[in-house]
């Protein structure tokens, strides 16, 4: 048995969080979007690295066609 902690979301056990974005977007858009991740349970962390990965994913099969 692990004492590795078990979680639903975040980054994959072992990997190290080493960059940050900013982005710069109006107040009103932050708390909507904010508001919406909250009540799914959600981060915006996650779900914007997400976002990235699937870009990133999506983009290099576009560059092998």
């Amino acid at each position: 048995m692990t004492n590795k902690k078990k979680s639903n979301c975040g980054r994959p056990a072992g990997r190290i969080k080493t960059a940050k974005i900013e982005i710069s977007i109006e107040p009103a858009v932050k708390d909507e979007f904010m508001t919406l991740l909250r009540n799914e349970g959600k981060t915006a962390s996650v779900e914007i690295g997400l976002w990235i990965r699937d870009y990133i994913k999506n983009n290099k099969l576009e560059e092998e066609k």
